[in-house]
C-alpha cells in the first residue's frame, strides 16, 4: 500500500472505486461533518488521476487530500 486518497463520496462514489484494478480497500468516515473515505491502493498500478476520474464520472468528487 503506497497511500491514500481522501475524497468525499457515497456509495456511489465507492462502487464507482471499488473496481478499479490497485484499490485495495476503502475506509468510510468523517471529517468536518461530511463523509469521506479513505482510499489504500497500489500506485504501481492506479494513479490518483484515474481514481479521480471515475469519482468525477459518478458525480461524487469534491476533492483530493494526500
Amino acid at each position: 500500500i503506497h497511500g491514500c486518497l481522501l475524497c468525499s463520496m457515497n456509495d456511489v462514489g465507492e462502487t464507482a472505486l471499488e473496481g478499479l484494478d490497485g484499490i485495495k480497500r476503502i475506509e468510510k468516515g468523517f471529517l468536518n461533518a461530511k463523509e469521506i473515505n479513505t482510499v489504500y491502493y497500489e500506485s504501481s498500478k492506479i494513479t490518483i488521476e484515474k481514481m479521480v476520474d471515475a469519482l468525477k464520472k459518478a458525480g461524487t468528487y469534491l476533492g483530493t487530500v494526500k
